[in-house]
């Protein structure tokens, strides 16, 4: 059994701002583990609630509010593509949502499962895909070059001894690709420990 184990920290303060004196329209552009979206229905007088979230597991975390609740939807796709998978469909209208939530980042569903990738704490592997993409960080790591793993690590990481990493990448996938977590978070750790 998959267990939600994410807590959406900003719960009290989304809903200080929702109105209370009319019924609303609610698009949840990031699921996750649907903390937002439950509350919103238990507490809100909710016309439609249409949720959003790249991951496919979240269709497993909304299974009850669907049971439960007939005005509440799950659209698995990226929030970047809101336009075509919520707004310019025909059966909604642009100017009909009061709300729209985003709760960026990564959650603990995410993170707290190692067999995801995505912490480095717990060993896992390289994988830290989002959604059904076919492309995960091993294939990166164990496949891009040098100066584009040095421009990643830099651009998205915001390391300034990217190039470090970039080369020590390099230099250890020659001998043996690298496949999990831990092996590369040690390799990063030796690359920005300058002695």
């Amino acid at each position: 059994e998959i267990k939600n184990s994410h807590i959406p920290v900003l719960l009290k303060e989304v809903k200080s701002f929702i109105p209370i004196d009319r019924k609303i329209n609610v698009i949840d552009a990031t699921f996750g583990g649907g903390g937002y979206s439950k509350s919103i229905l238990e507490n809100f007088d909710v016309k439609k609630l249409i949720a959003l979230d790249r991951d496919p597991i979240t269709k497993i975390f909304a299974e009850k509010l669907i049971r439960n609740f007939k005005n509440f939807s799950l659209i698995n796709g990226c929030f970047s593509k809101i336009d075509e998978l919520i707004l310019n469909n025909k059966k909604n209208k642009v100017n009909e949502f009061d709300i729209i939530i985003f709760d960026l980042g990564t959650s603990s569903n995410q993170l707290d499962n190692p067999i995801r990738g995505f912490s480095f704490l717990k060993d896992g592997p390289l994988d830290m895909r989002m959604g059904n993409n076919k492309k995960n960080v091993g294939d990166i790591i164990n496949n891009y070059s040098e100066s584009d793993l040095a421009e990643i690590i830099f651009k998205f990481g915001e390391e300034r001894f990217s190039r470090k990493i970039a080369r020590n990448i390099v230099r250890a996938r020659k001998v043996k690709l690298i496949s999990s977590t831990t092996e590369l978070a040690n390799l990063v750790n030796k690359s920005i420990n300058v002695k």
